[in-house]
């Protein structure tokens, strides 16, 4: 336990926590100043960064989000290693609590990363718009929505919830990506490259499994397009589980084979 906190005291008191966090927010900032100045008339749910359709700035976040979540702490075991720092820590614990430790540390400081600056987007812009049903989702609620959306029946009626909801959801799906840089970080040669690589397999697996014109039948499995809150494909919340809990238990498998073999001293 005291490995935990002191891991997590590491993440959430370094560099590269701020970075990513910063990135996030002035990335949130940007949306919401430039939605303020160019839509009028506008509504809370239209507003908010994660289903804003007026601007691009949405996409730049959801293609980002693999950054902001592991630069935080993604790169930490690569460093650790590279410096020895771990053979210190490890003359005292275990490899495996080590490493379980650090996957806490990733996990929870990317999913603040990403959640908090869409929090704060949302509660800023909360004090700026009004929060109602927007026009475009009493329209079309009924038969069509809820079969090509989801969480389609609280966007409908609660589009503040179904915010909270995807917050949490990205956060961690974020936790879980960044992850991935610390099951590589035994296989790469650079910080840069652990921090990068989960946002490449990231847009390359969304680019493969992107959606095709049977998606309204056969849901999406595109990372990319399941975290953006925007209702722009289907994404069933079977599709949804099977792709966080196979990126988490492929890392984490990965990550005790990895501290398992590996030699320390």
């Amino acid at each position: 336990m005291r490995l935990i906190r002191f891991e997590i005291y590491r993440a959430f008191h370094s560099r590269t926590f701020l970075a990513g966090l910063l990135i996030g927010c002035v990335i949130c900032a940007a949306d919401l100043i430039i939605f303020c100045i160019q839509v009028e008339n506008a509504y809370l749910h239209r507003a908010w960064i994660g289903t804003d359709q007026v601007l691009n700035i949405n996409h730049v976040f959801y293609v980002l989000l693999p950054i902001i979540g592991s630069l935080p702490f993604g790169g930490s075991l690569y460093t650790d290693i590279k410096t020895g720092y771990d053979k210190n820590i490890c003359v005292k614990a275990s490899r495996i609590n080590y490493a379980s430790a650090k996957g806490i540390a990733v996990f929870l400081s990317a999913f603040v990363s990403v959640a908090l600056p869409l929090g704060l987007n949302l509660f800023i812009a909360a004090g700026i718009y009004p929060n109602y049903i927007p026009d475009f989702f009493v329209t079309m609620s009924g038969t069509t929505l809820p079969n090509r959306m989801l969480f389609s029946e609280i966007c409908n009626y609660h589009p503040s919830i179904y915010s909270l909801i995807f917050i949490c959801v990205d956060g961690f799906f974020a936790g879980a990506i960044a992850l991935t840089s610390l099951s590589l970080s035994g296989a790469v040669n650079s910080h840069f490259t652990a921090v990068v690589t989960p946002m490449l397999l990231y847009i390359y697996s969304s680019t493969l499994l992107f959606p095709n014109d049977d998606n309204y039948v056969k849901g999406n499995w595109s990372i990319l397009d399941m975290l953006n809150p925007s209702p722009i494909v289907t994404t069933r919340w079977e599709q949804m589980l099977t792709v966080f809990l196979a990126v988490f238990v492929f890392n984490f498998m990965f990550i005790w084979l990895f501290s398992r073999k590996r030699d320390v001293l």
